[in-house]
């Protein structure tokens, strides 16, 4: 491990996403270590990389916008077949860099929704939607489609993940459609607040119906 990942980690084990950004504004490499970090969805670390990703470019950006246009594009790349690769955690991280620099990268939502109908990036593709529908970008043509669709997924994460989604794109419309999901009693778990939480489908259910006024 080089030293700029060990201090990266070590950043991560206490969500400070504040030295991973000082990090990154200091040494570009340090965007490389957060994408070799977020290949494990099981490991909280990994969350945190993608969520430091975000927070980070949106710092960059700020300062050398290029730089994150490449971390873009090398994103999107590993995503595609040309590359040889698995994507890991790519829609999500390019989901926390629109969220955090909305202006800059307004063009990348299509982009992302476009690979849904990759089963393997399916659940990054909505985690992404929903974040930044909470970011204010809530007008991606097909995002709340995929999100309704997929609130009747034979897979309890997807679900759950369309569940989330759609409450943070307030799409008022499927209320009634959620409110029937709150005795869905299936398994998910969610990044939040920085940490894993175990959940069932129907929790995820009724905290959406808390995003709706008329629920209330």
């Amino acid at each position: 491990m080089t030293p700029l990942k060990g201090e990266v980690q070590r950043a991560l084990l206490t969500s400070d996403f504040e030295t991973v950004t000082r990090l990154a504004i200091e040494n570009r490499k340090v965007f490389s270590v957060l994408i070799s970090i977020a290949y494990d969805k099981e490991d909280v670390l990994c969350w945190r990389a993608i969520e430091a990703m975000g927070k980070a470019a949106g710092a960059v950006a700020e300062r050398d916008p290029a730089t994150v246009r490449a971390i873009v594009q090398r994103l999107l790349w590993s995503l595609s077949e040309e590359s040889g690769g698995i994507g890991w955690s790519a829609p999500e991280m390019l989901g926390e860099i629109v969220r955090n620099h909305p202006w800059a990268f307004e063009d990348i939502p299509p982009i992302i929704l476009s690979f849904h109908e990759e089963e393997m990036f399916l659940k990054g593709v909505l985690w992404a939607m929903g974040r930044i529908a909470e970011a204010g970008i809530d007008n991606v043509e097909g995002a709340a489609d995929l999100a309704v669709k997929c609130l009747g997924d034979k897979d309890p994460q997807v679900r759950g993940l369309a569940v989330q989604a759609l409450s943070q794109m307030r799409i008022a419309e499927v209320k009634d459609k959620i409110g029937l999901m709150t005795s869905d009693r299936d398994k998910i778990i969610l990044y939040e607040g920085c940490e894993l939480r175990e959940k069932t489908v129907g929790d995820a259910a009724i905290a959406a119906l808390h995003c709706f006024p008329e629920s209330l």
